[in-house]
């Protein structure tokens, strides 16, 4: 190409843009002007490359009105390569001959100078007759690795990308490039540092048609598609912008102008600016420790649009500049998509103090502490309905902030399960209260035959009677009232109608946001859904009596029995009742337990599926294996009364009814498969979905990533094993009769 050539080729650009030339070498100008050369067809797409002595030189152009500008940065980054530099603007090149192509509406993009009817005034760019806005883009990269790069798909790649977005198609191209940028993510390792220096600066003043915000810190991958996304959402313009590297220090240069073209000056708007630059920055510094980078990246992308796009939102945004916060933020988004979206979508205003508090993160709250401030909370309401949305409130920010706890790698499971069961113990007492005082008030106190108020116990149930609480676990609960008699109010009603009103009230105080999440489950109550909501004393003895309608599955359910809260006779009481029906002589019937398996296995897994909780070897096998034993050893041994699973576990090896070797491979079964059901439930938020996915899935694969395992082929080994452990226990080790 001749200097004449290259001169007439360019001479928009440096029109335009007249220190553009200025900054290129003598190389890159050529390759930019092959980018402008001639009349370019509607959609043409051209790609140059070319080795460098670092490394490689890419040289792209399309039609302004594309979105490649991300693309290609998400594209590149994905295949291994680091952007050293990077000369990005728009010029002004010859239209084709000929009626213009119909086009698609005009959609928001984060591109250079994106094409959109723009209203005319002193900074608005009037359209040129006879020619068109072409965006080119020239990168200086350097491989990460010793692999060479392959070129012919990364060009197809880079012209289908853009191909989609100017047919309409922006947002699928995206994501694809979203989902190959995170397996490069997957690679990147730990953040390097606690805290991110970064420098931001905006400038009105130096271009008469642009503002300029510069950005100067270390390289954190992902930011050029990030930040000009979220650009984009705040409806400001990229017209040119440049990337130095200078001793590991990368400087981001960004020409921007509002919608209309114009010059950006409010104080808002710049503000705007510099807090997005800062999330942005830091949040894709944090990337890497996402458990799911792809997605934890989609979900980012949300955030910046919706609270960018809220004007009193702009103050909170700097106190997100946090490495703290960072981290969390990233380990959330990339770890569960329902626990962000519930976040985001209805409970921002109640839990964004939690996500921005890091010494509450960092702390354990006993179960005093809770009730404490369960009260500071319920103390200042006026009326019932204030009170009902007070508790909610209080669920919905203590289960949070404990879920981040667990799902950022402040505390292991067992902690994790304590702390849960700590927030449920603290909202069932306070609920109960609240409808117990609110159908008094009605009714009247319930009182027994002989005058004194009737006594009254709640007790717990499965995992949370055990103490072994999970993300999504239900609150398995049991009411019993201490006898017959009255209320003592102007209209009298039978204790067990008081009762039976107050649990109905306390049913309908709480509040499940998701299938199955802090569900309240009473199916364990004597005689099922068909019996009272709550039971009188002398009808919990009968039934659980030697000649009563208990089951054989209700006494390993009672294994994991504990009070709430109560009368100290009553729950005495219950507890003795207990004792005497699980742990009686009446020998067990493994035989019932297994056909009662196989028939949950048979009739409540869907065909062909394999579920962490029910199907063989999933959970529920180890824990009626271990009640199966405590059942047996505990009639001798109140010291085997336990209703934590684990610690029953330790309990028998202790005593020498488990030995070392089946001890630990319990312990570890149930560990596994506790932590895959809650991964399944962190990302889908559904309760009763375990199935588990199949091996060669998108979804198995990030589920191996966010339990921390070596890969997708290790998680798949290590449940194999396990489940078959835990199907074959009750062979190769029976319970003893």
């Amino acid at each position: 190409m001749t200097s004449q050539t290259l001169s007439h080729d360019l001479g928009a650009l440096t029109s335009q843009w007249p220190d553009a030339l200025s900054e290129l070498d003598p190389s890159g100008a050529a390759m930019i002007a092959r980018m402008l050369e001639g009349e370019a067809a509607y959609g043409e797409v051209r790609v140059n490359v070319r080795p460098s002595e670092s490394g490689w030189r890419v040289a792209v152009s399309t039609d302004a009105r594309s979105s490649v500008l991300p693309l290609v940065a998400g594209l590149l980054t994905s295949n291994g390569l680091d952007i050293s530099q990077a000369d990005i603007f728009t010029a002004a090149a010859p239209r084709p001959p000929g009626p213009s192509p119909r086009r698609r509406p005009a959609r928001r993009s984060a591109s250079p100078d994106f094409g959109r009817r723009r209203r005319r005034g002193p900074s608005a760019q009037p359209a040129t007759r006879g020619t068109q806005r072409r965006l080119a883009m020239l990168f200086d990269l350097r491989q990460r690795s010793a692999h060479i790069p392959g070129w012919d798909d990364i060009e197809r790649d880079i012209r289908e990308a853009a191909k989609q977005s100017l047919t309409g198609r922006a947002e699928s191209a995206t994501s694809a490039v979203i989902d190959r940028f995170a397996e490069a993510m997957r690679d990147a390792g730990q953040a390097a540092a606690d805290q991110l220096p970064i420098d931001i600066s905006t400038d009105v003043e130096s271009s008469d048609r642009y503002t300029l915000i510069t950005i100067s810190s270390i390289d954190t991958p992902g930011f050029l598609f990030a930040f000009t996304n979220a650009l984009a959402s705040i409806h400001v313009n990229i017209a040119r912008a440049t990337i130095r590297t200078h001793d590991d220090i990368v400087q981001d240069t960004f020409w921007v102008a509002d919608s209309s073209g114009g010059k950006i000056r409010d104080d808002y708007k710049l503000n705007q600016l510099w807090v997005a630059a800062a999330l942005i920055k830091q949040f894709t510094y944090y990337l890497p420790v996402a458990p799911d980078p792809a997605q934890a990246l989609r979900q980012f992308n949300s955030l910046t649009t919706q609270l960018l796009a809220m004007r009193d939102w702009t103050s909170k945004l700097h106190d997100l500049d946090s490495p703290d916060v960072m981290e969390t933020l990233a380990r959330m988004m990339g770890m569960s998509r329902f626990l962000w979206e519930d976040f985001l979508r209805m409970q921002h205003d109640n839990l964004f103090p939690v996500l921005l508090d890091a010494e509450s993160l960092d702390k354990s709250l006993s179960l005093d502490e809770l009730e404490a401030a369960v009260a500071a909370d319920l103390r200042t309401c006026r009326g019932h309905k204030e009170r009902a949305r007070a508790l909610n409130d209080f669920k919905d920010r203590e289960m949070f902030r404990v879920d981040l706890r667990y799902i950022t790698g402040r505390v292991d499971l067992a902690q994790f399960s304590r702390e849960l069961t700590g927030v449920a113990d603290a909202l069932i007492r306070n609920a109960f209260l609240i409808s117990f005082n609110r159908v008094s008030a009605r009714r009247g106190v319930p009182r027994l035959d002989s005058g004194p108020a009737c006594g009254w116990g709640i007790f717990a149930l499965g995992k949370f009677g055990g103490r072994d609480m999970g993300f999504g676990s239900d609150i398995e609960l049991m009411f019993v009232y201490q006898s017959e008699g009255a209320t003592d109010g102007e209209s009298p009603v039978p204790n067990s109608m008081f009762f039976e009103e107050v649990v109905r009230e306390f049913l309908n105080l709480l509040e499940t946001r998701q299938q199955g999440i802090f569900e309240i489950d009473m199916r364990l109550r004597p005689y099922g859904s068909k019996g009272p909501l709550a039971s009188s004393l002398a009808a919990f003895t009968g039934y659980y009596s030697p000649r009563g309608d208990a089951k054989q599955f209700e006494r390993l359910a009672l294994v994991r029995m504990r009070p709430v809260m109560g009368d100290d006779q009553i729950t005495s009481a219950v507890i003795s009742v207990r004792d005497a029906f699980v742990y009686s002589p009446e020998p067990l019937d493994i035989d019932d337990i297994l056909y009662m398996r196989q028939r949950q296995a048979n009739e409540l897994v869907k065909r062909g599926a394999l579920n962490a909780k029910l199907s063989p070897g999933g959970v529920v096998d180890i824990e009626y294996y271990i009640q199966a034993w405590q059942i047996v050893k505990g009639r001798g041994e109140p010291c085997l009364r336990l209703t934590n699973t684990l610690e029953a576990v330790e309990a028998l090896r202790r005593t020498g009814h488990l030995d070392d070797a089946l001890s630990e491979g319990i312990t570890e079964a149930y560990t596994l498969q506790r932590k895959l059901i809650d991964g399944l439930r962190i990302v889908r938020g559904n309760a009763k979905d375990l199935d588990i996915p199949a091996r060669d899935s998108k979804e198995f694969r990030r589920l191996a990533h966010r339990m921390s395992e070596r890969g997708p082929n290790d998680l798949d080994a290590r449940v194999s094993q396990r489940m078959n452990f835990a199907r074959n226990l009750w062979q190769d080790r029976p319970p003893p009769q």
